[in-house]
């Protein structure tokens, strides 16, 4: 048989390929094929680890910096106050009766800061100016205004009188003046007034039991004239306050900044807290432990409970036995 064999190969010369050209051409074509495809397979992973990895990390620095920058917002809202409040004063004369000899016909007003509600910071100290737009009459010269701060019960907080007039101009510089700015006073352009501003308070402190909710304004003259009255209260910052206002942008930044500092810093912590195991081993460990401590105490209660009932039991046995 091995003869017929050897000469059925040799007369069929199509095995021989088979066997020792195609078999072993296909069989490393195959494994170069595998080894191709999970080559590929693992770069196509690798890949999609890296764009994981990158899309993971873009989520959580767009995370965090927002996030500074919505607790820099938060703190600036919440510590900076409005900087500049504006009330239009409406004067009238006060009503006075007949049989009262004290009393004045002085032109006053009451201006409603807020409706029942808090409307300076605490602690904050503000300017309170009253701006008066006068004629440059002959009626207008040094007068007194008063300030009264009240709070919702209209009890006194605080209370400030200023005295002041209008800037003087002699006869010679009206003349003068008038003549060189007659085309403007003559279409409108331009008017004889002056502009007169009294600082109420410099350095005014709200009472957080008694904030101020109104203000009465008197001004002690009964010949005054005006056109228009208007109140402004302006925070007076110091501090860091100044500093928010003065320079926003370089506060901005240093604020984001270091809030984005301290949350990469938690972030950075809590990867390596969450990526070590170790601590959960430790807790688990901790927990069997108490848990064993705790099953110990309550078999030790239990055999201290069940002493007493067993001693009388033995005691009644040993009578017994002494009786017999």
């Amino acid at each position: 048989m091995g003869l017929v064999g050897l000469l059925l190969m040799i007369l069929d010369p199509f095995k021989i390929v088979r066997n020792f050209v195609i078999k072993p051409i296909a069989t490393f074509g195959l494994a170069a094929a595998e080894e191709y495809k999970a080559r590929k397979e693992r770069s196509v992973n690798t890949t999609k680890n890296v764009f994981l990895k990158l899309f993971i990390v873009v989520l959580v620095g767009f995370s965090v910096v927002w996030a500074s920058i919505f607790l820099y917002l938060y703190f600036y809202y919440s510590y900076m106050p409005s900087v500049l409040h504006l009330k239009d004063v409406h004067l009238n004369l006060r009503e006075c009766n007949k049989w009262a000899s004290d009393c004045k016909s002085y032109p006053t007003a009451n201006v409603a800061l807020t409706n029942h509600q808090r409307f300076l910071m605490v602690g904050q100290p503000y300017k309170v100016i009253l701006n008066l737009e006068m004629p440059e009459s002959e009626h207008n010269g040094m007068f007194t205004v008063c300030g009264t701060m009240k709070d919702y019960e209209h009890e006194e907080v605080a209370k400030s009188c200023r005295m002041t007039m209008l800037h003087y101009k002699s006869d010679l510089l009206k003349t003068i003046l008038t003549f060189v700015f007659a085309p403007l006073l003559i279409f409108g352009y331009r008017e004889q007034k002056q502009m007169v501003t009294v600082e109420l308070f410099s350095n005014f402190l709200d009472d957080s039991n008694h904030p101020a909710t109104n203000i009465d304004i008197i001004i002690h003259s009964q010949d005054i004239q005006l056109y228009s009255a208007q109140l402004h209260v302006v925070a007076n910052f110091t501090g860091l306050r100044y500093l928010m206002f003065n320079w926003p942008v370089l506060s901005a930044i240093i604020g984001i900044t270091t809030n984005l500092f301290f949350i990469l810093i938690v972030c950075v912590l809590s990867w390596y807290h969450w990526d070590d195991t170790e601590w959960i081993s430790d807790i688990r460990d901790r927990y069997q432990q108490i848990v064993q401590g705790v099953s110990k105490v309550a078999a030790i209660e239990q055999t201290k409970a069940l002493k007493p009932v067993n001693e009388p039991e033995t005691a009644t046995k040993d009578w017994l036995i002494d009786e017999e």
